[in-house]
């Protein structure tokens, strides 16, 4: 157990860094300031909907009677940001079996009654939650284990500001306040306005095919970030010839100590005698990781299964930044997947299996989690 716990964990904080174990974290918290205090008069009206049996008996009458789906409501829980969206999703397709419970006197006490929401709440009941939904969204595409997210991180940030959280001429004063907050929090936590070229997100993002021509950034930030993608690449290829040739010399070591015959050393001498300018810079850059990035950024071949499927079927043309691509796009967006596998540990030991072999607990947690891909 603490040997598997040991690595995950230090595979996470390498891989991905500071910034990717906190990630979903952040994501998570974003909206709170924006949404405390509404949330809390919407949290009671729930709660005592849905409070008594006879409360629930009366609102399942009630969307009978008014030809309204059959859903329970949901009520919000502290720990889990997303509930609070779900709430009001729920709370606004019930609203008028809620506002029919809430209204009659042999059931909701006239004290109670004041929980009823009036028209501009609802309204911004409704228009918090479709401010909240594709930040659902995005966390759950950053959680994902099987899908690559890394490299759509960023670009997806971006979009959400963009497309998303920009004021709208309908929108009201409190809406406006509320992707005002996001924004702020959002470029604060994710700190957007001054990523640095070196960051995985942006690596990555490079090496993804949807996203390669990184057009959310500046032009002068881009080509540094295509530099820093580059060394990466020429880095990892050389990490991985310098061994080859190693293991190739010492597995040829005793058939290449004789001389190479007359001859060939002679033919050897002319060639480099008689190499041209021309030739050496062709051998130079020909093959260069730097050459492979500018015709990569010119590729136009489409994403048909995702970044990669592509790479396994273009890795030949691109060797060198093949390697950084199988270095970048293995790496989660955030830690969630690791967390995932702590809270199977805690199903595997309890306090009846305490006396399991580390080595047997390693082998129960990797069943427990890959037991639906074997």
């Amino acid at each position: 157990m603490p040997a598997i716990k040991k690595a995950v964990h230090r595979d996470a904080k390498e891989r991905t860094g500071e910034m990717g174990q906190r990630s979903r974290g952040l994501l998570l918290r974003t909206h709170a300031t924006a949404v405390h205090k509404y949330s809390s008069k919407t949290g009671q009206n729930t709660s005592h909907s849905c409070g008594c049996q006879e409360s629930r008996g009366t609102l399942k009458e009630k969307q009978t009677q008014q030809n309204v789906v059959e859903h329970k409501l949901i009520q919000d829980v502290a720990t889990r940001w997303n509930s609070t969206c779900e709430m009001l999703n729920r709370l606004v397709e019930q609203r008028w079996p809620v506002t029919a419970v809430l209204s009659d006197p042999s059931i909701t006490k006239k004290g109670d009654r004041t929980l009823d929401l009036t028209a501009d709440q609802w309204k911004l009941a409704q228009g918090t939650a479709e401010v909240l939904g594709p930040l659902i969204t995005l966390t759950e595409l950053l959680s994902q284990e099987a899908n690559l997210s890394l490299s759509a991180t960023v670009p997806m940030l971006f979009n959400l500001k963009k497309r998303h959280l920009s004021p709208e001429e309908d929108d009201s004063p409190a809406i406006r306040e509320m992707k005002k907050t996001l924004v702020t929090e959002i470029e604060s936590r994710w700190q957007l306005l001054s990523l640095e070229p070196g960051r995985f997100y942006l690596l990555s993002s490079t090496l993804d095919q949807r996203f390669k021509h990184l057009k959310f950034l500046e032009n002068e930030k881009k080509d540094l970030v295509y530099i820093e993608v580059v060394r990466l690449a020429e880095h990892l290829h050389q990490q991985q010839t310098v061994p080859e040739m190693e293991e190739l010399s010492a597995s040829h070591g005793e058939e290449e100590t004789d001389a190479p015959p007359p001859k060939k050393k002679k033919q050897q001498e002319i060639s480099m005698l008689m190499q041209s300018d021309d030739d050496e810079e062709e051998e130079e850059h020909g093959d260069s990781a730097k050459k492979e990035m500018e015709e990569y950024l010119k590729d136009t071949t489409k994403v048909q299964s995702g970044p990669l499927a592509w790479w396994k079927q273009n890795s030949d043309r691109y060797p060198k930044l093949a390697f950084a691509a199988k270095h970048l796009l293995c790496v989660p967006a955030t830690s969630t997947p690791s967390e995932r596998i702590f809270s199977k540990a805690g199903y595997v030991v309890n306090k009846t299996r305490s006396s399991l072999l580390p080595e047997n607990v390693d082998k129960l947690i990797f069943l427990a989690h890959n037991m639906k891909r074997v």
